[in-house]
């Protein structure tokens, strides 16, 4: 999930996001994770931006629902044909717009919870080695 990289480098904090990726011809896209890492006075502003940007997929997730209930235009077999189309298009079944907002709010959601989970071991260990420190010079 993740850990604390400490060196003569500069501090980083490493964790998993959930990505997605094309993958082998015809076979669509595939979930995977990936590994990053931020600088630990960064991590803050990269969750927050990260929030922003799930809480707009909400947004969006919510106006699919809008989309998927839309009614037919008429009573023509085109119309409903249409209309059937868009539904689908729009909902959340697999591959549909809502199903891919709510799979990336889920993503975001994961990736957001394994930077914090990052920081939190960061700091502490940070502490730690502070407490070490202070302990030895007494």
């Amino acid at each position: 999930m993740f850990d604390a990289e400490i060196g003569g480098a500069a501090k980083q904090i490493g964790f998993v996001a959930d990505t997605v990726s094309a993958g082998p011809a015809g076979a669509g896209l595939v979930a995977g994770q990936t590994k990053f890492s931020v600088d630990p006075q960064q991590a803050q502003k990269l969750i927050d931006g990260l929030i922003e940007a799930r809480d707009r997929l909400q947004e969006l997730l919510n106006q699919s629902y809008a989309i998927s209930n839309i009614s037919s235009p008429g009573k023509d077999p085109y119309s409903g044909f249409a209309t059937l189309a868009i539904q689908r298009a729009g909902g959340t079944e697999p591959g549909g717009y809502g199903w891919a907002n709510k799979a990336a709010f889920e993503a975001l959601n994961n990736t957001i919870d394994n930077i914090q989970a990052a920081l939190e071991t960061y700091k502490n260990q940070d502490q730690a080695t502070a407490d070490a420190f202070q302990g030895e010079g007494k």
